[in-house]
């Protein structure tokens, strides 16, 4: 029998089940698939299978996720931070070449999309915004920071660290300015209209970028109708059906300091938005019961389902919303219905969606399925990163 290798310091050994599991492309590995090496949390690793033969990157954690699958790298060893992030992320700013320009808004790092996990990097003009969820990212911005800076000469980089998931890597939620000067506002310009992003304090990491193509479709749609927004919140998508046309739009959300930014940056566009301060649920039952109707109705509510314990519940309100939703469409109109869970898959939101559409006296068909734009990648082996789904549907009478 054979002695087995023995592991370099920087090595950690799968076992022969989770080496298969890495070579069909799952990203993700906790303490028990780890048969040998050093998971110390925030480190560089090169994993290696039960025959010692090499696997590629990870980074080790903290979290039930002991191990994050980072790709290959060529050579033996492991790079240093500062070589390993200036080559991931100048190949996730190659990809998005077409949206790197001084009045963009895009996603330039999206995690496991870009061999990158734990972070995520947004644009907005000349700020950068990022998230850091693991230890390893955290402790390596002094060389993450520099490089994105100089590459694409911004005037600010804020750290978006105030997300819950930093407490299963013992890391603080907080908001920091990472590089140049504090910007408490910015603009960016997305398919004809501009936006404003208050990167210390607007949602995420200021705005929702992953709804590009959705926004897209919204404005190709508008034409001649009038447009319902419901869980708005700066309303972008109000605002794009009234540049692609809409006779009228109305922005729902519970935000008023989010209307107001939506009611300026309408003004500011020469666009007519009104606007409703209160909760969704309440108003879509009083729009029906005066029998009001619109021509297109989004709605986009936050992510229900934080957790798997919270998807019954999900379904509940997701249920209710859409058929309310589909209760005030006029004869033809469209409804741009999403879920942001990534607990919520595509064949169970379907399915909530179709018992919403149960029993109505008019036929409604799903015209289309989109999700992120191409600025956040999705591993077709890791389905738990495509957490936006979006439906196109219609009302047909008979």
């Amino acid at each position: 029998m054979s002695a087995t290798p023995d592991l370099a310091p920087t090595d950690v050994q799968l076992t022969a089940k989770a080496s298969g599991f890495l070579r069909r492309g799952q990203p993700w590995f906790y303490a028990d698939d780890v048969e040998r090496g050093d998971t110390t949390p925030g480190r560089l690793v090169r994993v290696r299978d039960e025959n010692h033969r090499d696997l590629g990157l990870a980074i080790t954690s903290r979290s039930k996720l002991a191990l994050r699958a980072c790709g290959p790298w060529t050579g033996d060893g492991v790079p240093d931070r500062a070589t390993f992030f200036q080559a991931r992320l100048a190949r996730a700013l190659d990809a998005r070449a077409g949206v790197l320009g001084p009045t963009d808004g895009a996603r330039l790092v999206h995690g496991e999309g870009d061999w990158l996990p734990g972070l995520v990097v947004d644009r907005y003009g000349p700020v950068l915004v990022l998230q850091a969820s693991s230890e390893f990212v955290e402790q390596s911005l002094d060389a993450i920071v520099p490089f994105l800076a100089e590459r694409l000469q911004v005037e600010s980089v804020v750290a978006r660290n105030d997300i819950a998931v930093r407490k299963h890597e013992g890391l603080a939620e907080e908001v920091r300015l990472l590089h140049g000067r504090r910007i408490e506002q910015v603009t960016f310009r997305e398919h004809g209209v501009e936006h404003t992003v208050r990167p210390f304090d607007g949602h995420k990491t200021g705005f929702y970028l992953d709804q590009k193509p959705a926004r897209a479709l919204v404005q190709s749609l508008a034409k001649g109708r009038r447009v319902l927004d419901l869980f708005c919140y700066q309303g972008a998508f109000a605002r794009n059906a009234l540049r692609g046309g809409a006779t009228a739009a109305l922005a729902v959300d519970q935000s008023e300091a989010a209307l107001a930014i939506a009611r300026a940056d309408a003004e500011r566009d020469g666009l007519q938005l009104d606007t409703h301060c209160g909760s969704v649920f309440d108003f879509l039952r009083a729009q029906r019961e005066r029998n009001a109707e619109f021509d297109l109705v989004v709605l986009d509510p936050p992510a229900f389902a934080k957790s798997r314990r919270e998807l019954d519940g999900a379904e509940r309100g997701y249920r209710d919303l859409n058929r309310q939703a589909l209760r005030v469409l006029a004869k033809d109109g469209f409804l741009v219905t999403c879920t942001c869970s990534h607990h919520m898959d595509w064949r169970r939101f379907e399915e909530v969606v179709r018992q919403a559409a149960a029993g109505l006296p008019f036929h409604v068909v799903l015209r289309q399925r989109i999700g992120a734009g191409p600025d956040h990648p999705v591993p077709i082996t890791h389905p738990e990163s495509e957490y936006l789904k979006v439906l196109l549907l219609q009302r047909l009478d008979p």
